[in-house]
């Protein structure tokens, strides 16, 4: 599915979120942006601080950065009635901003806690391993246990969610 990725930068104001009014754009069969926009790549939002990025020009107070991945004529409309607001990334930029400042402080491993506790457990009462414990050990086998945090990287974001990025 090929996508475009748009930047929107959200209101903060009184504890709430002030997205552009992407309702207002013509949606199929009249469905909520919010709905529409979760059908393809969803949101992913910065989760490092604005100052982490910028220490002497701290972003303004009252913003938060977040990045949809959409069919163009929904971002081309968006950027259109809110340049302000919306801005269409290039892929370097894209897989920037994902691993970065939407993923840049995740764990490079995922562990399952309970499952290393249950192979711990056995070993600790001289009860042999099996295969499926073996492959719990091995960060490059996705048995749960130790894995590689596959979705911190964009291009394995992409490959399993089947999107290519509009040039």
């Amino acid at each position: 599915m090929e996508l475009t990725p748009l930047l929107v930068i959200i209101g903060l104001e009184g504890g709430s979120h002030r997205f552009p009014p992407f309702n207002d754009l013509p949606l199929p069969d009249k469905i909520d942006w919010s709905h529409y926009v979760d059908q393809f790549g969803g949101w992913h939002y910065d989760q490092t601080g604005l100052r982490d990025h910028d220490p002497d020009n701290d972003s303004p107070r009252g913003v938060w950065l977040g990045m949809l991945l959409v069919p163009d004529d929904f971002a081309q409309a968006a950027v259109t009635n809110w340049p302000d607001q919306c801005r269409i990334l290039t892929e370097p930029e894209c897989e920037s901003f994902y691993q970065e400042r939407v993923h840049g402080r995740d764990s490079e491993e995922l562990i399952d806690t309970d499952r290393l506790n249950g192979i711990v457990a056995k070993d600790n009462l001289g009860l042999a391993r099996t295969a499926h414990d073996s492959r719990a050990l091995d960060p490059n086998d996705d048995t749960p246990g130790i894995t590689i945090n596959k979705m911190k990287q964009w291009a394995e974001y992409k490959s399993k969610r089947g999107i290519t990025i509009k040039p």
